[in-house]
Order: structure tokens, then C-alpha cells, then sequence
């Protein structure tokens, strides 16, 4: 048997053992919970066909994610990772339900802090997943508990109840496709919470006419949505922090021109983060073109040429007063000094403890591509022994791109850069150009080891040329316009 497919084997039945483990918690405590109770053994024959039950939940849910990931929606975070932030968050939330059915009304279930956790941290769909299995694991444990106590005339008021919070989180779901600040999505889930109040009085009609009963659900609901809201705004931090998750909040806050890396680069390599800058809303198009994280694209192109920090007058972006340090070097020093900023950078962000992809869009934006001037130029001044030049000593080290977002900031880098040297004369001339250059990179295999795709470069060259003529707009000359008044 393959190697590769034995450890896949392995860990599957690892993961499938943890989840078992993990549904015999939650069906033990959600019991003890629910019921309020320490004494479980009246109830053991009902706790093991819950925990049967929820292992079959959680299996589903797994099948769901690896679907997910296996089609490269998400590339950020290392599978077990998600499993494990992903499984702690939904069986929280199902003890969570439990103990607010148990110890104060079905209504205030909590569900919601679990779309808005998973839907910030990891991705809105399985966000969205993961609510419904939350409300499936808690009607499970709770109806079960419930029945065996012989409670049975509650059980409506649970199932609105679980109702009521699941759409609660459905809306708040709505709120993080909104992309707001994190005040701004904190008082957004504030107004949700108010809103649903009516929402679950009209809920609680359809089994009860009891007035007080009524108004207490509406007060319960909003009571649970608040609860949910401070369940997320406490623990999104610590989600951040210990499992080293980088949220659209703190991406948002990386790029801020506050960041004493992008000061610094201000007032040592000016030129560079002009172009950063001006990369960054190219890259920030395509991401959200192809389906990638817009904040981490501009992240990555902000950060992308931090290394020539190091030597920032050998970038002619940089070079002022008409002095090129390369003209009095040999092209392979000249090529050298290039070439080392991208690995210079990567260390860089590595002892800053940036995230991956940007640590490697920083080493790897150049990939393998060679530093055609100073090639050129060795050719030239070597004469009749050009033919010894080798190209491979004018090459940068690599990696080619492993991430999308790499391969997104190679392209626009180059086409920024270009444009820049070059204006095109007109639209045609311009498609033409990036066409060039993303046939160059293909042929050279420098995508051989991303998952970009061919309808997605296309996607690029498309975005790239829709958004280039309005960066090299002309300007109205107020000068000239004056003298002719």
C-alpha cells in the first residue's frame, strides 16, 4: 500500500476516533446540562444513542468540510487546524444551547456566537454549515434528555426555540458578508438581536396563546443573541492569538500604514511602497475576481518587497538623484543584489510572525524568473563568450508560487511595473502585453505549483486590463490651460 495513502487512512480513523470521543462529551454534559442533574445513570441508555447519533452528525460535517477544502476554497489554514477549531466551537455551542435550555429558556440558545466565530475565522459557508449542526446537535442531545426525563410537553418550545436562535444566526451570517469593522459588526448583531425578539414571539404563536409565555420567548431570544454577541466579541481574540488565525479584522489592522514596517519602508524605501501601493488594488481586484481574501491579496502585496529594505538604493524605484549603485558593478553582483531581496524579506516577516501567505508571497513573487537586464548585460559585455553566461546564475532562488495569492502578486507585480516603465498605447496593445507575460510565466513552469487555473489567469488578465487604464490616467495641465485663458 502507498505510503501517503496509509497515512491518509491513519489520520482519517484518528479523526473519526476524536469525533466519536467528542460526541460521548457532548452527549454526557448536554444531558447533565439540560436536565440539571449530576445523576446520569437513569439515563445512560439515552446518552449512548445521543452520542450515536451526534458521531453520525459530526461524520457528515467532516465529509462537508473535506469537500470544501479538496475543491480549494480554503488554503489558509492547515486541515487539522480547522477540524479542531471548527469541532470546539460547534460542541461548545451545543453545551452552550444545553445549558441555556436547562437553566433559563430554550429561547436564549446561543447559536449564533457559532456563525459568527466560524463565519469570521475560517469561511462564511462553513459558517452557515456549522449552525445548522449546531441546532441539529443541540435538538438531539436536548429532545433526547428531555424525552427519557419524560418531558415531553416542552419539547415544542424547544424546537421553536433552536428555531429562532438558527435564524438569529443566519442573519448575523449576513452581517460578516458585509465586512464591517468590528464595532460596526458588533452593533449590527446588536440590531439582529432586537429584531428577532418579534421573530420568536411570532415563532412561540404557533404552539402557545399564553401572553406572558409569548413575552417571555421574545425577551429570552434577544437575551441569547446578546449572550452570543459577547460569547464572539470575548473569544474571537483568543481564537486569534492561540491558534494564529488571521481574521479579516486583523489583516485589516496589518495593513494599516500605522505598521512600523510600512513607517519604515516610508522613510527608507519611498519608491517601493508607492509601488506596493499601487499593486495593492491590482491584486486586491483579482483576489476578489478568482474568490480570494481581498484583505490578505493587499496584505501580501504591501509586504511583498519589504527585503529591499535592506539595500533600498540598488531598486531604481528607489534611486532619487540620478545615481545607480549598478553602474559601477559587475551584472552578477548587480543580479545578486536583486535576486536576495525576496529571501531577505521572508525572514523579515518570519521573525515578525506574519502570516503565511505572506511570508511567502515575499519569497516566492519572482519564483524562479530570471533578472533578464543583468543577463543581457553580461551577454553584452562578454562578447564573443556570451554563449558561457549562465542563465541560471541570473536567476532568483525560488520557490516558484505555492499559494494563489503568490501567483496573483507575481503577475500584477510584473504588470504594474511595466505599465509603469511603459504606458500602453492603447487597449489592444495592453492585452496583448499581459497576455505576453502570463504565457511567459506558463512556459517557464512558474505556476506549476499552485492551484491557479487556467480560467482563473484568465479571470487575472481580464481584471488586470480593466483596471490599469485607471491608474495611468492622464491628467488636465492647469499650467497650460491657464495660459490660454
Amino acid at each position: 500500500m502507498d505510503k501517503k495513502i496509509k497515512n491518509e487512512i491513519v489520520s482519517t480513523v484518528l479523526t473519526f476516533a476524536a469525533l466519536l470521543a467528542t460526541a460521548v462529551v457532548v452527549a454526557v454534559g448536554g444531558t447533565m446540562l439540560a436536565l440539571h442533574t449530576a445523576d446520569i445513570v437513569p439515563y445512560i441508555g439515552s446518552i449512548a444513542a445521543t452520542a450515536v447519533a451526534l458521531f453520525v452528525i459530526y461524520v457528515v460535517f467532516y465529509i462537508y468540510i473535506r469537500y470544501i477544502v479538496g475543491s480549494g476554497e480554503i488554503d489558509s489554514l492547515p486541515f487539522p487546524k480547522l477540524l479542531a477549531i471548527v469541532y470546539f466551537t460547534v460542541s461548545a455551542g451545543v453545551l452552550l444551547s444545553c445549558l441555556s435550555t436547562g437553566f433559563l429558556n430554550s429561547f436564549a440558545m446561543p447559536i449564533a456566537c457559532v456563525a459568527l466565530t466560524i463565519g469570521i475565522l475560517i469561511k462564511i459557508r462553513i459558517g452557515l454549515m456549522s449552525t445548522i449542526i449546531t441546532a441539529l446537535g443541540s435538538l438531539t442531545v436536548i429532545c433526547s434528555a428531555i424525552y427519557a426525563s419524560g418531558g415531553e410537553a416542552v419539547l415544542p418550545e424547544v424546537i421553536f426555540g433552536c428555531l429562532s436562535s438558527t435564524v438569529s444566526g443566519f442573519a448575523m451570517i449576513f452581517l460578516i458578508r458585509r465586512r464591517y469593522s468590528r464595532f460596526r459588526l458588533t452593533w449590527g448583531a446588536l440590531i439582529v438581536a432586537l429584531i428577532m425578539a418579534p421573530f420568536s414571539a411570532l415563532l412561540s404563536l404557533i404552539y402557545t396563546t399564553d401572553a406572558s409565555e409569548i413575552v417571555q420567548n421574545a425577551v429570552y431570544s434577544a437575551i441569547g443573541d446578546l449572550i452570543s454577541i459577547a460569547i464572539m466579541t470575548a473569544s474571537l481574540p483568543m481564537y486569534e492569538r492561540i491558534c494564529n488565525v488571521w481574521t479579516d479584522f486583523r489583516l485589516e489592522e496589518l495593513i494599516s500604514l500605522n505598521q512600523p514596517l510600512l513607517k519604515r519602508m516610508s522613510e527608507e524605501a519611498p519608491g517601493t511602497l508607492s509601488h506596493s501601493m499601487a499593486l495593492a488594488n491590482l491584486a486586491e481586484s483579482c483576489a476578489i475576481a478568482i474568490g480570494l481574501n481581498p484583505f490578505m491579496a493587499r496584505a501580501c502585496a504591501y509586504y511583498h518587497d519589504v527585503g529591499k529594505l535592506k539595500n533600498p538604493q540598488f531598486f531604481v524605484e528607489n534611486q532619487t538623484d540620478g545615481y545607480n549603485p549598478h553602474d559601477d558593478l559587475i551584472p552578477e553582483v548587480s543580479a545578486n543584489m536583486i535576486t536576495r531581496h525576496t529571501k531577505a524579506g521572508a525572514e523579515m516577516l518570519k521573525e515578525m510572525h506574519m502570516p503565511e501567505e505572506i511570508v511567502k508571497a515575499a519569497l516566492e513573487h519572482h519564483g524562479t524568473s530570471a533578472v533578464g537586464f543583468f543577463y543581457m548585460k553580461a551577454k553584452y559585455i562578454s562578447g564573443d563568450r556570451a554563449k558561457g553566461v549562465d542563465e541560471k546564475e541570473y536567476r532568483y532562488e525560488g520557490p516558484i508560487p505555492s499559494t494563489r495569492y503568490s501567483a496573483v502578486i507575481m503577475l500584477c507585480d510584473i504588470c504594474e511595473a511595466m505599465f509603469r516603465a511603459k504606458p500602453p498605447e492603447d487597449f489592444e496593445a495592453m492585452q496583448e502585453a499581459v497576455d505576453k507575460v502570463v504565457a511567459a510565466k506558463i512556459a517557464d513552469g512558474q505556476f506549476d505549483n499552485c492551484k491557479l487555473t487556467m480560467r482563473e489567469l484568465n479571470t487575472i488578465k481580464q481584471t488586470i486590463c480593466s483596471i490599469v487604464p485607471f491608474t495611468m490616467h492622464k491628467r488636465i495641465d492647469y499650467a497650460k490651460a491657464k495660459e490660454r485663458r
